[in-house]
């Protein structure tokens, strides 16, 4: 595989999870969960020889309570003699066991009820959950006081040791590079996952709108604006608002645009208004949506012209910046009350009886991010120091890259089955784009079924029982249904980032073809942002070589960025090539933009091309991560996660050490709510036992719900995780269950004896084909 034509970009974003595995190995029952796999094993023998009694005469009614309750008969018993020694033997062996099993939950409670209430009277893990839920916090921080608590704080547990989080100091940022000359296979540097020498605070979107509406509720303030437009879409009609935004300039104030129109200041104030809130001008007091820290930004432009604003919304911008500043080194409880501050302040900043802007553009409380559910947020910076070389760098170079050929390959299918039925709502013409957006905005999204398909046939014709499946024997499937004969035009450049983690117990005994690569989420874009590179030292530098490196893959293909209004904590994603800013606007004074209007859709019924007027070429969209049919029929193939087959059971999928996706199970949703009607802890996890010996399922997994976004962690021995599983399960009529690969004993990062979650967020780019 040498001769590969993906490239990985030489640096990598490493995520560590915040807290060590430990933190929630020591809320299980361990030796009670092994006593309860013995207690279940000994149950299905004496099922079993129960299930083959005959006795010589009519029983009494307390011997079939013991028959039934599997317990030992009296010596004189009316069964024959071998039998009834057989069962006596098993059901006092179950006896013990059961006498065993209780003491030993017993002993173990107070033990895990003292680490659980260590851990949520550690600073450290409430500065963490005071994060991500305020309202979590105040409830933790009074104690574990019943089930329900217990159950929020192991939820967090989880989630803080279990996954590489995306924020915050409990999900560091962290810098790796492979280096194929070194003679290691690692060589790396870390201060602990309690290190963390960088902390920033940023703002929900939702803050940054609402200075934009104190920013627009002033006109003396509005009158000195200057708007420029973003999207270039016509404007027709003879109304001010339309006059105003074919007038703008980039240069002239609202002020100088109503003198020239001839018309009353407060009605191009208004117009002006009018305009934002459409989405068709942005100016000079309007960060980019595209910034990393917009309060930074505004910041920085009062530094350049302090009598910009007026003094109250020169106080806001100040104040909001102050509180960013004091928050990641605050206490938790003074998070709370920076949290509340920032509210407050945004709350006075517009008058009550202030028509918002945009209410589809105001993200809610309960956003699916979990960086935007809480007025603040933060990114951090970890110690890590990493780089891979000899085995390690081959195969994060080359071993990978052929399951990214089938991925590829499955997303330039689905990109043609989008434009086809893109093409066939339009019929033949020529549409411009904004009307073609909508005819087909109600289009369903629908992947291609070729890879999901044919693995789907390999798993069924595995023999049973088959726990790992090599797909080795689908690289070549050029003449299968589907296979590249059938597409019409060369595969498009592919570009897509995939989170890696390493198996194994220490880097140093890496070994090529051996080590198992997995494969976690994978993105249908180059993550290796200006978000991801705020902390090093040379982002800006790093930035350039990933932009050299696409626009060297995209060779002639122009590609476009569409930057939308910015509805998370997180800025919107920007591209080489051209800029349409639909909403949003990029930060970049140079960048080549492009208006709605020159776009227009070409289409003969049956395939449709993106155009542009005063551009030969047809054009293709950039990616991120947007599942509508439209976007994807003229976007860059959007390499996804297969979809997998529900069934019962799913091994593991690899190629050679590379694993696409770890063993996993579908489970009804009403097995698990059994669990749930054990009454107590001993029974839960006696109950959670019986499940893995009937499903084969391990003793630790992550559960997924179809209706949540992210899975959970379960450790079957752990009533307080039992109950987050429990709780999911309320949630969809299924859940699949995965095995747990790395796991503690397998996790590379280690600082003494505690051992983290670590993955490799890899940028692989592939020219046209």
């Amino acid at each position: 595989m040498n001769d590969s034509p993906w490239q990985l970009l030489p640096t990598f974003v490493v995520r560590t999870a915040g807290f060590p595995w430990h933190l929630v190995e020591q809320l299980g029952y361990e030796k009670s969960r092994r006593l309860a796999t013995e207690l279940t094993a000994l149950e299905e023998t004496a099922t079993a020889l129960g299930a083959t009694a005959a006795p010589r005469s009519r029983l009494p009614r307390s011997a079939k309570s013991r028959l039934r309750n599997l317990r030992p008969l009296p010596a004189d018993a009316p069964f024959p003699a071998d039998w009834l020694e057989q069962w006596n033997e098993a059901t006092g062996q179950l006896e013990h066991a059961a006498q065993q099993y209780a003491a030993t939950v017993e002993a173990e409670a107070p033990e895990v009820l003292d680490a659980m209430t260590q851990m949520v009277s550690d600073p450290r893990f409430l500065d963490a959950v005071v994060c991500s839920s305020p309202a979590a916090y105040r409830e933790l921080r009074k104690g574990l006081r019943g089930a329900r608590l217990r159950r929020q704080a192991a939820s967090y547990a989880q989630r803080f040791a279990a996954k590489c989080e995306t924020m915050s100091f409990f999900g560091p940022i962290n810098y790796g590079q492979v280096n194929p000359a070194q003679p290691q296979q690692a060589t790396w540097n870390w201060d602990g996952y309690e290190a963390v020498p960088g902390r920033r605070a940023f703002t929900a979107a939702r803050a940054t709108h609402r200075i934009q509406e104190a920013i627009l509720c002033d006109a003396a303030v509005v009158a000195r604006l200057v708007p420029r437009r973003k999207t270039w879409l016509a404007v027709p009609g003879t109304g001010l608002t339309s006059r105003l935004v074919r007038s703008a300039d980039g240069t002239a104030t609202v002020a100088g645009l109503a003198t020239a129109l001839g018309a009353e200041l407060p009605a191009a104030v208004a117009a002006f208004r009018v305009a934002v809130d459409r989405g068709l001008i942005t100016h000079q007091w309007c960060p980019p949506a595209t910034v990393a820290d917009p309060v930074a930004w505004l910041s920085g432009r009062l530094a350049e012209q302090p009598d910009g604003l007026n003094p109250a919304l020169r106080s806001l911008v100040r104040e909001t910046g102050e509180v960013l500043e004091r928050y990641p080194a605050a206490e938790p409880m003074d998070k709370i009350g920076l949290q509340t501050r920032i509210t407050e302040l945004l709350a006075g900043a517009v008058p009550a009886d202030t028509q918002p802007l945009r209410q589809q553009d105001q993200p809610t409380v309960r956003s699916r991010f979990y960086n935007d559910r809480v007025i603040i947020h933060e990114a951090a910076v970890g110690t890590l120091d990493l780089t891979l070389g000899a085995d390690a760098a081959h195969d994060l170079r080359h071993a990978v890259a052929p399951l990214l050929d089938l991925l590829a390959h499955d997303a330039e299918l689905t990109r043609h089955q989008s434009n086809s039925v893109v093409a066939e709502r339009l019929g033949a013409g020529r549409t411009p784009l904004l009307t073609a957006m909508k005819q087909c905005a109600d289009l369903p999204y629908e992947r291609s079924t070729w890879l999901p398909d044919r693995i789907r046939e390999a798993v069924v014709a595995a023999p049973e029982g088959t726990s790992d499946l090599d797909l080795r024997d689908l690289d070549d499937l050029a003449g299968a249904p589907g296979g590249p004969e059938e597409l019409k035009s060369p595969g498009a450049p592919v570009m897509c980032s995939v989170d890696v983690m390493i198996e194994t117990a220490g880097l140093e005994d890496y070994r090529a073809g051996e080590t198992s690569l997995v494969l976690g989420d994978i993105h249908d874009a180059a993550l290796l942002t200006p978000w991801a590179l705020q902390f090093h030292p040379d982002g800006g530098r790093l930035r350039e070589e990933r932009d050299d490196a696409i626009s060297r893959v995209l060779g002639t293909q122009q590609a476009v960025t569409v930057i939308a209004r910015r509805t998370t904590g997180l800025p919107p994603l920007e591209f080489p090539g051209l800029v349409l800013e639909l909403g949003g606007t990029s930060e970049r004074q140079d960048a080549p933009r492009i208006g709605l209007d020159a776009l227009y859709v070409e289409s003969d019924g049956q395939r449709a091309t993106l155009r542009a007027d005063g551009l030969d070429a047809p054009l293709m969209f950039h990616n991120g991560e947007l599942d509508t049919a439209f976007h994807t029929a003229f976007a860059l193939p959007r390499i996804r996660r297969p979809h997998l087959p529900r069934l019962p059971h799913v091994p593991r999928l690899r190629r050679d050490n590379v694993l696409l996706s770890r063993r996993r199970w579908t489970v009804d949703s009403a097995e698990v709510t059994a669990i749930g009607a054990a009454s107590g802890d001993a029974d839960r996890i006696r109950a959670a036992a019986r499940l893995c010996a009937v499903r084969s399922l391990p003793d630790t997994f992550f559960a997924k719900s179809e209706n949540e976004r992210k899975p959970i962690y379960v450790d079957t021995a752990s009533p307080s995780l039992l109950d987050c599983l429990i709780r999911l399960a309320a949630t969809a009529k299924q859940l699949v269950l995965s095995e747990v690969t790395p796991g503690p004993a397998t996790s590379w990062l280690h600082h003494g004896e505690s051992r983290c979650a670590a993955e490799l967020r890899c940028v692989y780019l592939r020219g046209a084909v």
